[in-house]
């Protein structure tokens, strides 16, 4: 099995190739790709936007090379929908996945994030994937997707305080808000159970991947009813679609 993680934007560097065979499973190999046009992060609709043309050629070319599903590498699942129009092989968004299954394990959710401008991105996810009367809210740590890495310690720290808070409101299950928080799960689930809270923290990439293992197993795959296969058209400006 061959899962494609599709990074959404151009920086190079962010998906490390340890974090890639982190993923890996028996029977299960992940490779990365990162966009060759379109943002250099994701924290607003606009970004989001940009990112999408270039993520259709990203799919279109995984799914020839022999991808057997492809996994969206932001939390705002930027493109879920139309990259299900325009390939077969299951598409997953780390969100609608780590929401889904959070919801399977807990009565309400909450997310800790990167800025608070992307908190009502969250809210609109929520209510489109019929959790708004699971959802405990969002905190943030006020870090820039890009410095997160540089200042890992308090992103980490930080974390864990707004997690516990968000327990303390009614959360009992916490997903990470953003992809790049990968490997944070061990110190907010340590804080949480210092504090006697024994619940369920989500890291979005490897929950998703594991997720698309199963579905490939299963021969699963997005309806081609709700996501007809796209026309063939072409698109002024955008020749590389065809």
């Amino acid at each position: 099995m061959n899962v494609t993680i599709i990074v959404p934007i151009t920086t190079e560097g962010l998906r490390s190739e340890d974090e890639l065979k982190s993923l890996c499973q028996p029977g299960l190999t992940v490779s990365g790709v990162t966009l060759a046009s379109g943002p250099a992060s994701i924290e607003s609709r606009v970004d989001e936007a940009f990112a999408v043309p270039a993520m259709i050629i990203a799919a279109k070319q995984a799914e020839k090379d022999g991808a057997d599903a492809l996994v969206i590498d932001c939390m705002g699942d930027p493109g879920l929908a139309t990259l299900r129009e325009v390939v077969k092989i299951p598409v997953l968004g780390v969100a609608q996945t780590s929401m889904a299954i959070c919801a399977t394990l807990s009565h309400k959710f909450g997310i800790v994030t990167v800025l608070g401008r992307v908190a009502p991105l969250f809210d609109e996810l929520v209510a489109l994937y019929g959790h708004k009367d699971r959802y405990a809210g969002c905190r943030w740590v006020d870090v820039p997707v890009l410095e997160i890495h540089k200042r890992m310690d308090e992103v980490q720290a930080g974390l864990a305080e707004h997690a516990l808070q968000l327990v303390r409101d009614g959360a009992d299950g916490i997903i990470l808000g953003c992809t790049g928080f990968l490997g944070c799960v061990d110190v907010i689930r340590k804080r949480l159970l210092a504090e006697g809270f024994d619940v369920p923290v989500l890291d979005p990439i490897p929950i998703t991947v594991s997720s698309a293992a199963t579905l490939i197993q299963n021969g699963l795959s997005h309806s081609q009813v709700s996501f007809p296969k796209c026309e063939e058209k072409r698109y002024k400006g955008y020749e590389s679609f065809s």
